[in-house]
């Protein structure tokens, strides 16, 4: 999952969100340089993007690609789905997403340790660009497409080709997305009272 789902899981799981976040760029087994409720924030995330990769629902999805870009269809639902939760917000949480996201921001502005050197750079556009309630438009989408094009210095191009196929399948995407999410959500509902007793939080 991406992003704006780790935030929003961490919520109502009532874990980090920080920590949550901290997923993308912490490497290894070792985590004992965060705290415990950071460690928490990490360990969720790691088995929450398992989850996903393992569901059917999203198998099912990836199947649907193009050969051409099919490796990058992973990329592709993490950030399309990103959108759609946005797009469904009110089904699936009670607060506020500018709310939960300046909360989200506030905790990230005041953490002073250097994760990574990428956990930096994207800390750094997320706190002069604060974008993360720009996936509420799906053009921010391919956006971010181009974004990791650059980033990958162009070996993989994927962009155009994935925002032309969330165009001709954008009903089997939210359709999956709505069949998937509600098993996400109690998968970690779950997962957090398993690692709490597993790290004695």
């Amino acid at each position: 999952m991406n992003y704006l789902a780790h935030i929003h899981l961490a919520h109502i799981t009532d874990t980090s969100m920080l920590g949550n976040f901290f997923g993308d760029f912490v490497k290894g087994s070792d985590l004992s340089h965060l705290n415990n409720e950071h460690q928490l924030g990490v360990r969720l995330h790691r088995k929450i993007d398992g989850f996903t990769d393992g569901h059917a629902q999203v198998k099912a999805l990836r199947g649907l690609f193009p050969k051409s870009i099919r490796r990058m269809s992973g990329v592709v639902i993490d950030i399309y789905f990103d959108h759609l939760l946005c797009a469904n917000w009110a089904r699936f949480n009670d607060r506020d997403l500018d709310k939960l996201l300046a909360h989200f921001y506030a905790e990230i502005e005041q953490y002073s340790d250097n994760i990574s050197d990428r956990f930096e750079q994207v800390r750094h556009g997320l706190l002069r660009y604060r974008w993360l309630s720009d996936y509420q438009h799906v053009e921010s989408c391919e956006r971010s497409f181009l974004h990791i094009e650059k980033r990958l210095s162009n070996r993989v191009i994927f962009a155009h080709q994935a925002t032309q196929f969330i165009q001709q399948n954008e009903h089997e995407l939210h359709t999956g997305f709505l069949s998937f999410y509600p098993d996400l959500i109690a998968f970690s509902h779950a997962k957090v009272e398993a690692l709490k007793i597993q790290l004695s939080v």
